[in-house]
């Protein structure tokens, strides 16, 4: 992070998870609105509101959604207001709700003007401006992503909706970058929508016919879909991302369809594959640049290279409009500023590494590499790793895990007294299990199993394999040290059935044994 300071003066009151609720005068009524300011923070930091949904409140959006943590280890300004009473006395964000015709409430105006007046009164840049919300409040980001677009730079709605009457009359300024999500199976913001009235709530359209509509409006012509891991394939949904872009213009859209998902909040319930607060606060580094947008190239630097191919667009933004980083549609002095201010830094992203000590630490890969710590990629975060083997010391405590890397951590583990028979694997140096940790895993395919810490741990590695669960289970395979593998690291090839469960057991060879690393599985 560049330029730590520490904000000390007015920032005082206003900094921790337990601040009290702060008024703010607009149109009458008085408002309230809760802060969070790190207290390590880069200069000119940028603000992200939170909204709640219907009758929620921005104490439950403070504390319950892991914005506090995420603010702390990225380094922005969190702030969650609360909307105003209904009828029922439940607080709501005024999106003409068919039961809300007697209210004219201004959350257009109240939400502006919140955030303006932070921005000047915490010194916050207008361009890292950025607001999120669950629900009813996912339904305002979209009433502001059409009316607001001005103030807010980008929009993360939560498994929200627009109603039919913002659909028709939606008409943004200045278009800028979303991030959606919506479960198939959510019974609240229906994904077939509900231009009956059914639920109440007032007519809107389907949730892909909505997705079409603000691809259109970004003009992001290309999809690219991903189908993400299963992570936790006990919550009974999956996650596909389809990023929307354009040749022509830096604007994106993501869209987050979770299949099988309901009205929840993934990460703090519901699918757990993936972490929605995460994932809203990467989209806003990643599309803003927060990290290092001069870097036009994508060569890892800011340098005249990225300077060159500025210039050579400037005041044109037709075929190729990489040079728009602000994303305000041109090539100008506002993208020279940029650059400027990015001038000869280096592009590396940051992410969580795992540390010898077992801690956490949010810094780049190389600075994790030369610390000897466990990359786990960029962007992953310190608040959703779990550094400690603690967490899965013995069988029943085993850590999900799915096909791909999982970093690891050996250091403060116990022995397990499961039994295990290394006459199975008599010839390849089997010893002790020292300071085992566990993971269960689910086939996902009928065909080899590759188990593997080759050339990926501190230590010498020993692997168990049994099939089953913590009750009923039968060993299969174990490896200690694999021919192909170098420092005594371990290799588990295993014909698997799919839809299984079996358990994978990591250890040390002797009581010196243990430390970190990386556990590979594949499937095929």
């Amino acid at each position: 992070m560049r330029t730590i300071f520490t904000l000390i003066g007015m920032l005082v009151m206003a900094t921790g998870a337990d601040a009290q609720n702060i008024d703010f005068t607009h149109d009458g009524l008085t408002r309230q609105y809760r802060i969070y300011i790190p207290s390590e923070l880069p200069e000119s930091p940028a603000l992200l509101l939170a909204l709640h949904g219907y009758s929620g409140n921005n104490n439950e959006m403070m504390n319950d959604y892991g914005l506090v943590e995420l603010a702390d280890e990225r380094g922005f300004v969190v702030v969650c207001p609360n909307g105003t009473r209904d009828q029922s006395n439940n607080r709501f964000w005024d999106v003409d709700y068919a039961f809300h015709g007697g209210f004219d409430i201004d959350d257009d105006g109240f939400l502006r003007e919140l955030a303006l007046h932070l921005q000047q009164l915490h010194t916050l840049d207008p361009n890292k401006t950025f607001v999120t919300g669950f629900s009813n409040g996912a339904e305002m980001c979209f009433q502001l992503a059409c009316r607001e677009s001005e103030t807010f730079m980008a929009f993360a709605p939560i498994v929200g909706m627009m109603l039919d009457t913002l659909f028709t009359n939606c008409n943004p300024t200045v278009p800028r970058p979303i991030l959606s999500l919506n479960g198939t199976a959510d019974n609240i913001t229906l994904y077939e929508g509900d231009m009956d009235n059914n639920g109440g709530w007032g007519a809107y359209r389907p949730i892909p016919e909505m997705m079409a509509f603000w691809a259109n409006i970004l003009g992001t012509t290309q999809i690219d879909s991903t189908n993400l891991p299963d992570t936790n394939p006990n919550d009974g949904s999956t996650v596909k991302l389809d990023v929307y872009s354009s040749p022509s213009h830096s604007l994106e859209m993501w869209y987050y369809l979770v299949n099988g998902g309901g009205h929840d909040w993934p990460g703090q319930g519901g699918n757990m594959d993936i972490n929605a607060t995460i994932e809203v606060w990467n989209f806003f580094e990643r599309i803003s640049g927060l990290q290092c947008s001069g870097d036009v190239d994508g060569s890892g630097e800011v340098s005249v290279d990225d300077m060159l191919i500025l210039l050579s667009q400037f005041s044109s933004c037709t075929e190729d409009c990489s040079g728009d980083l602000d994303s305000d549609g041109d090539v100008d002095v506002e993208d020279l500023l940029v650059i400027i201010e990015f001038w000869g830094e280096t592009c590396e992203l940051s992410g969580a590494c795992c540390m010898p000590d077992s801690t956490c630490q949010y810094i780049t890969a190389v600075e994790c590499e030369n610390s000897e710590g466990v990359w786990n990629g960029d962007l992953s975060s310190c608040t959703t790793t779990n550094c400690s083997s603690v967490a899965y010391d013995e069988c029943v405590e085993a850590m999900s895990a799915s096909n791909g890397s999982t970093a690891f951590s050996t250091v403060d583990a116990s022995i397990s007294l499961d039994a295990y028979d290394d006459s199975v694997c008599s010839d390849n140096y089997l010893g002790i299990l020292n300071a085992d940790i566990w993971f269960t895993y689910e086939a996902t395919c009928t065909g080899t199993l590759n188990v593997s810490t080759c050339d990926s741990a501190t230590f010498d590695t020993d692997l168990v394999l049994y099939e089953g669960n913590c009750l009923n289970k039968v060993q299969v395979a174990c490896n200690g040290d694999d021919d192909d593998c170098p420092d005594f690291t371990s290799n588990i090839y295993f014909q698997v059935t799919d839809g299984n469960t079996y358990l994978i057991r990591l250890g040390g060879w002797d009581a010196n044994s243990s430390g970190t690393g990386t556990l590979f599985i594949n499937c095929d």
